[in-house]
């Protein structure tokens, strides 16, 4: 530590922004917060600006900060984007989003974050609007209490009732175009992560979260077909995706869910098919997936997964008069408590019990999958009696250790199951093409 560094404390927001002029910024040190929002997010541009010195925000005990609006900026969050490496002391402390206020997530992490002793709640971000070139709508915003591009860790904190953003519905047929796909709706509602090295949590609940829905697809027009709705978001409480390593130790993970799919759009009036109905989000408590061929082994010890809920598949749209088939509902969300998606996961201990996996919607002849834990092309083991039991419509595919019902292997049902497979891999695929700019 720099011999330099010093402890102050900040008394009103004045004062605050007059020492950060005055000090020099590399020396911020300790910032103690009083209780009031705007203290607290002049604190966090103090600390962004002290030149990656590592710095520790005490806020007031107890105390609850309430934000009213984004700070403006790129990420549209209630607090300054994290830019250096930053531990958030809570206290008891909670920050929320007003529910009344314009939406926006809590934190975007943007460097390397640690919070202790906190609540975050109420981050809700904006639902997608407009359409891409092909007139495909745009993909619904992630992490509705934590977007991480980061690593994270979380302790002893409680991140709950936040909600990933929608997708945007598909452009309706014309004369001369044909009707676009629905967006797809943000992913984790509680906590994203992609390709941050590590998101550890440890002693904490992540509860009551929320993906979002995906858009429907643009309606047909004369003979034309309506367009596919959007898969919902994946991962209510935690979405991991790619090359980032998940630690929950001691946590809870409970009451979260995933969107149901949205309807599908309608045919046109003369005899135009229907579209399909949107897939109901899969990893209601966490979604973890990693790069094919390079597992990053996450681990999940002494921790409860239980009364998650993954979302139902949409109905299918309204065909026009005359339409020669009726469209497919949408497919049922995998995984109520986790899905694995060409990842290595080890359950240490802790419980799996009482998730629920989406139904498939109608015109797909599918049962719901994978209630408690649902692997797709990944390895999970159940270690030191871990329990994974009482899930809905059964426990597992495949999990090593699993002695409670498992699915059948995919082989064995319809073409929905393989379908939704094959979709996940796609989605992940489109959200790094949306992550990286590409």
């Amino acid at each position: 530590m720099s011999p330099f560094r010093r402890h102050f404390t900040v008394t009103t927001v004045t004062v605050l922004a007059a020492f950060a002029l005055a000090a020099p910024a590399a020396h911020a040190g300790t910032i103690d917060v009083p209780c009031d929002p705007d203290a607290l997010i002049e604190a966090v541009h103090t600390a962004n600006a002290s030149y990656f010195e590592p710095d520790t925000l005490s806020l007031a005990a107890n105390c609850v900060y309430t934000l009213t609006e984004p700070v403006p900026g790129r990420w549209a969050a209630g607090l300054p984007a994290i830019e250096d490496t930053l531990t958030i002391d809570g206290n008891n402390a909670t920050i929320r989003r007003l529910p009344d206020a314009p939406r926006f997530r809590i934190i975007t992490n943007r460097r390397d974050l640690t919070l202790n002793n906190i609540t975050i709640t109420g981050g809700h971000v904006p639902d997608a609007t407009g359409t891409d070139s092909s007139g495909g709508g745009n993909f619904g915003e992630d992490g509705g209490g934590i977007d991480t591009w980061g690593p994270l860790t979380v302790n002893n904190s409680t991140i709950t009732g936040n909600a990933a953003g929608a997708g945007a519905p598909g452009a309706d047929a014309t004369a001369t175009t044909s009707a676009g796909w629905g967006g797809q709706g943000g992913w984790g509602g509680g906590i994203f992560a992609y390709a941050v090295r590590t998101v550890t949590i440890n002693n904490s609940s992540i509860t009551n979260n929320a993906t979002g829905i995906g858009g429907r697809g643009g309606n047909g027009a004369g003979t034309k077909p309506g367009a596919r709705s959007g898969s919902s978001g994946a991962g209510g409480g935690v979405a991991i995706l790619r090359d980032a390593t998940l630690r929950i130790t001691g946590s809870d993970i409970s009451g979260n869910v995933t969107a149901d799919g949205p309807q599908g759009s309608n045919g046109g009036v003369d005899k135009g098919a229907a579209g399909d109905g949107g897939s109901g989000g899969a990893g209601a408590g966490v979604y973890v997936s990693a790069t094919e061929g390079r597992p990053m082994n996450s681990t999940i010890t002494a921790s409860t997964i239980a009364g998650n809920r993954a979302g139902r598949g949409g109905d299918r749209g309204v065909p026009g008069p005359g339409a020669p088939y009726l469209a497919r509902g949408g497919i049922g969300g995998i995984g109520g408590g986790i899905l694995v998606l060409t990842e290595t996961l080890t359950v240490d201990g802790g419980r799996i019990t009482d998730n629920t996996a989406g139904e498939f919607g109608p015109g797909y002849a599918g049962p719901a999958l994978g209630g408690g834990v649902y692997n797709i092309d990944g390895q999970v083991t159940l270690t030191n009696a871990a329990e994974l039991a009482g899930n809905h419509p059964d426990d597992c595919y495949p999990v090593t250790g699993c002695t409670g019902p498992q699915a059948a292997s995919r082989t064995q049902h319809d073409s929905g199951t393989n379908a939704r497979t094959g979709q996940l891999h796609d989605i992940v695929e489109k959200q790094s093409t949306k992550r990286t700019g590409g």
